[in-house]
């Protein structure tokens, strides 16, 4: 018995041991490094490579503009006199980037050539996109009810998503890809089944739109960024509410998870009032970044930003976070964990 006993002693301090890193806030120690600037248009948009090559930038402009991470240089210009490009999303392969812009359209593009493979009718202005996790299909939200599943090999429409009341502005797969949720100016959030297109749940809790959706990398849980100043917590398989995170001063329009983590960032955008969209600042210095701790709910960190955010995005690994500003001063920062 005393052996046995001191054989399962050894056999939990040795997963004890391993227990803490596995389960170990990453650091979010970012300092910005450089400003990227000196092009034309709004940045609107960005995504960035699974190898971390690439950064692609949707502006204003009717143009993507990639950049070698390496050096911060724009090496491609893609152009398609469609209008503003409102999302830009690499596939997990990284052979595909997909853009979407207000003139209801989506292109896919070789990212080995540059060159525009497929063009993909929208009912209207297209605000997100994102790729299933085998790359196989393109999930796209757009200023309409429906969202829209299009399966990239057959080159048609798989699915479309119906349940929303009014424009959808954000969408997401679920890491496994059995799930996507979509985030709509009805001020609910919808899981749907990927495989048949039905409505699993509709979450219901913020008080304005929604504006930005992400899962967490395990799958676990789902984020939801509103005009309402807030995020919601809620689990990622049943849709039921977790918690709520408050601290932002102005509506919120971009979330991301850290990779391989439960810790994220959200930031806010100005507010915009009027039919010539002048911006209205609440209270003095009230743009920032806020990095969460999702499991206890907990404020990690604060960083001030510059007002007119519109799109954030870390690279694969979690060495950099990129943001890109539209109203005001027209910018990309580039942070890098330190």
């Amino acid at each position: 018995m005393k052996l046995k006993a001191a054989l399962l002693m050894v056999l939990f301090l040795a997963a004890s041991s391993v227990l803490p890193e596995a389960q170990a806030q990453p650091k979010v120690n970012y300092e910005k490094i450089r400003t990227l600037s000196g092009y034309e248009g709004d940045v609107l948009s960005l995504a960035i490579s699974p190898d971390a090559k690439y950064l692609a930038t949707g502006m204003s402009n009717n143009k993507v503009l990639v950049w070698d991470m390496t050096n911060w240089r724009i090496i491609a210009t893609l152009a398609e006199n469609d209008g503003d490009v409102n999302a830009v999303a690499f596939s997990p392969d990284g052979k595909l980037l997909a853009s979407g812009h207000v003139d209801k359209k989506a292109y896919l593009w070789d990212t080995t050539t540059w060159k525009r493979t497929t063009k993909i009718m929208a009912e209207k202005t297209v605000n997100a996109l994102a790729f299933s996790q085998n790359g196989n299909v393109l999930a796209i939200a757009s200023d309409d009810d429906d969202g829209m599943l299009w399966d990239v090999k057959k080159n048609k429409l798989f699915k479309t998503l119906k349940g929303h009341d009014r424009d959808i502005r954000a969408i997401a797969y679920s890491p496994d890809g059995t799930r996507v949720a979509t985030g709509s100016n009805d001020n609910t959030v919808i899981l749907w089944d990927a495989a048949s297109g039905d409505n699993m749940k509709t979450l219901s809790g913020h008080q304005n739109n929604v504006n930005a959706v992400v899962f967490s990398g395990d799958g676990k849980y789902l984020l939801s960024g509103s005009n309402d100043n807030s995020l919601s917590i809620w689990d990622a398989k049943t849709g039921n509410l977790i918690g709520g995170l408050a601290g932002h001063a102005n509506g919120i329009c971009t979330v991301s998870f850290l990779p391989n983590s439960h810790t994220a960032i959200s930031g806010d955008c100005m507010a915009f009032s009027g039919p010539f969209g002048i911006p209205v600042r609440t209270t003095d210095s009230s743009c920032k970044f806020i990095f969460w701790d999702v499991e206890s709910a907990k404020k990690i960190r604060t960083i001030e930003s510059d007002c007119g955010l519109s799109c954030t995005a870390f690279s694969p690994d979690g060495k950099y976070f990129v943001a890109g500003f539209a109203k005001g001063d027209r910018f990309i920062s580039v942070y890098e964990r330190k």
